[in-house]
């Protein structure tokens, strides 16, 4: 599976030539980021969370319910997607735990996202919980 890491901004401009889905984070307090609309796109996901590792005080963290969607989500376009694409406002650290997380689990390796990116950790957790990996192993820093 292709994976694609990308901001609020850049989302609304790139239309894959693949068939693709897009799993799509914002802020709680700001609006639905746009995405640009495509014959191609086959799904869209909007989840509202914070980019927080853990819970801290009413800032609303991403938790299992967000990342049992996502693999939810997933699942359900597999048979008919050729690459996810993932979002948030920067196209830093959400997008790119949820696309670790799902790299893991459909290519077998997640090392180019924490290489090039600084993915959520905590987001990244619940995804491998929500996949049954109960033994979650984080690459070294």
């Amino acid at each position: 599976m292709q994976f694609l890491v990308l901001s609020r901004a850049r989302v609304a401009r790139v239309r894959p030539n693949v068939p693709y889905i897009v799993i799509s984070i914002t802020d709680p307090d700001t609006p639905d980021a746009e995405v640009a609309e495509s014959p191609l796109r086959m799904g869209l996901l909007r989840l509202k969370f914070y980019d927080l590792d853990e819970r801290d005080g009413d800032w609303l963290a991403p938790d299992q319910d967000h990342a049992d969607r996502i693999v939810g989500f997933v699942r359900e376009h597999l048979s008919h997607t050729d690459l996810i694409v993932t979002q948030c406002e920067a196209g830093i650290s959400r997008s790119s735990g949820i696309a670790a997380a799902l790299s893991r689990w459909l290519n077998g390796d997640d090392e180019e996202f924490f290489r090039r990116y600084i993915p959520n950790r905590r987001i990244y957790r619940l995804i491998r919980r929500s996949l049954g990996d109960d033994a979650v192993m984080l690459p070294r820093d």
